[in-house]
């Protein structure tokens, strides 16, 4: 099992070089790229030897860690295997981060490249990737994607031209780096805060291994079959995203579709045209899709899988509306360490209890039908009492959970009760509260936070939001505030108290934040006027409340 996830895909495509590995979406030249249908193994692979060949002719050092933005397109898989096969570490970066965020995200990393598309939304995301590079003076190349890069950004080997051109690098070069499945493989983020402070997002170290053994989780949970077709519609900026892409091409030998929209018709036609199995997407498209399921096949037999992804880390399937789908369903929780998912396997509680302690998942199949033993999840309180009080108290404290603790050989895991502190590195946190549910502390009882907004697949914090919005010199007051929606979960509005001496203007609020480098994602659809914005005794905006003071 030592084993990197780069030299797995490589002697997979040794082994079925003309097997098909990839598909793209046909929207690709929106994106400034050239058009490519389908990827076999060996041409995925020869495309990801010739990347890593030219990174490592830029003379980094084993480890070093290079940033990346990128959009669910064919080349960002191939990129992340390039960057571990140079011996490099993938720092994954979501798209609608702002600049001050990916700044202090970075600041103790010291990342020594950044690859970036040309092109995300409506911005060139190069002209805040110089700005950051000028902070940090670690960062020595910036690396893009397109046709139309800005000077200064040194282009990466074109997908259509490594796969179409004779090139000496068909054989593997020589790599001169000892790495193996222990060493880190992706740097992923997490949300914490303490008390009312504005979440601050922290580094999550994966290790190859942790991410087979959340692969094998998921594939045994869906019960693929050998050589799944999976479609997805999930960049790899996160554990979710991760697994989801790396699942067909690193456990099963399988092909990998990318979706570049959430469009139904789309997807219907390419699921027909290459069979597709299982459709990952968002938990809130579920119902969307299956009732086009109905108009598009003559039988349910015939309906993919769907991988239904939900961004709320607490909200299990029996706490969401209930809503019957002709398809078969697995539920995936946006959670680092899949700690929700281990909750859930915990036998004989109630669903939102969480044992303070560890918590295996029960035995999982390995790959050859062996029985494994299962990773495990271990967690803890930080900042609580060590001794509780009545059963009504509620603690809000920080929980802390350091998740797919994996043994390195033959999957077993490391059944040990060592203090969590020796983890550092593999850390995940969550700004969840908890109820005591025992005068020992050892049982909590998860209580949602009331200051995340999801928006779509992301999740917003709304007091940064507050904060951003009350900037905008026009306004007396302002708040973030969400309302829920079939089709993205929850849709973002701002209420706001106008001064009296001016116009009331969207697009020059939307402007101003615009200039403010400030990230589309995070501009509400509109701005709703109230005579008032409801807040707590201790200061606290109500979200739920807003609405009443319309």
């Amino acid at each position: 099992m030592s084993q990197t996830i780069d030299t797995i895909f490589l002697s997979h495509a040794e082994k079925q070089a003309d097997a098909l590995a990839l598909t793209d979406s046909a929207n690709r030249e929106r994106l400034g790229l050239r058009s490519i249908d389908e990827l076999t193994y060996k041409q995925s692979a020869r495309h990801i030897r010739h990347t890593a060949a030219f990174l490592r002719q830029a003379q980094f050092s084993d480890g070093d860690i290079v940033v990346v933005q990128l959009p669910n397109i064919a080349e960002t898989p191939l990129i992340l295997l390039s960057i571990l096969n140079a011996g490099l570490v993938p720092c994954l970066i979501p798209t609608h981060w702002r600049k001050v965020e990916i700044e202090a995200a970075l600041e103790k990393l010291k990342p020594r490249a950044i690859i970036a598309h040309q092109a995300i939304l409506d911005h060139n995301p190069f002209e805040t990737m110089f700005e950051i590079a000028a902070t940090q003076t670690s960062i020595r190349f910036i690396y893009g994607l397109g046709d139309d890069l800005t000077d200064g950004v040194t282009p990466l080997p074109d997908i259509t031209t490594t796969i179409t051109t004779d090139l000496a690098t068909d054989d593997s070069p020589e790599v001169l780096i000892t790495r193996s499945g222990e060493q880190v493989a992706f740097i992923g983020w997490t949300r914490s805060c303490t008390g009312t402070e504005t979440s601050k997002v922290d580094p999550v170290a994966y290790t190859h291994i942790q991410l087979m053994a959340n692969a094998h989780i998921v594939s045994s949970e869906i019960k693929l079959q050998s050589s799944p077709q999976i479609l997805s519609t999930y960049a790899p900026t996160n554990l979710t995203g991760l697994v989801t892409t790396l699942l067909p091409l690193i456990l099963e030998t399988g092909t990998l579709h990318i979706a570049g929209s959430l469009k139904t018709a789309p997807m219907i036609e390419r699921i027909k045209e290459h069979n597709i199995n299982l459709v990952v997407i968002p938990q809130s498209l579920g119902k969307k899709l299956d009732q086009a399921f109905t108009q598009s096949f003559s039988e349910v037999a015939q309906y993919p899988h769907l991988a239904l992804v939900s961004p709320t880390p607490y909200k299990l399937p029996e706490k969401l509306p209930k809503v019957k789908l002709n398809a078969q369903e697995t539920h995936i929780y946006n959670m680092n360490g899949l700690c929700i998912y281990a909750q859930h396997k915990h036998e004989n509680r109630d669903e939102q209890i969480i044992k303070v302690g560890e918590i295996c998942l029960g035995a999982q199949p390995g790959t050859n039908g062996e029985e494994l033993n299962p990773p495990f999840i271990e967690t803890r309180i930080q900042g609580a009492a060590q001794k509780a009080g009545d059963e009504s108290d509620t603690l809000k404290g920080r929980l802390e959970l350091n998740g797919m603790a994996v043994g390195f050989t033959e999957w077993q895991p490391i059944m040990t009760t060592t203090q969590l502190s020796n983890f550092d590195t593999h850390w995940e946190k969550s700004n969840l509260s908890v109820k005591i549910i025992d005068q020992g502390m050892t049982m909590l009882k998860i209580i949602p936070s009331q200051d995340e907004i999801y928006y779509g697949s992301t999740m917003l914090n709304g007091s940064e939001l507050d904060k951003i919005y009350q900037q905008y010199p026009g306004f007396v007051d302002a708040a973030a505030f969400s309302i829920k929606d079939p089709a993205l979960g929850e849709r973002l509005f701002a209420a706001i108290i106008p001064t009296p001496e001016d116009a009331l203007s969207y697009e020059e609020f939307k402007q101003f934040l615009l200039d403010q480098q400030i990230s589309p994602a995070k501009i509400p659809e509109k701005l709703v006027t109230v005579e008032e914005i409801p807040r707590s005794p201790e200061g606290l905006i109500e979200r739920q409340a807003i609405l009443n003071f319309g």
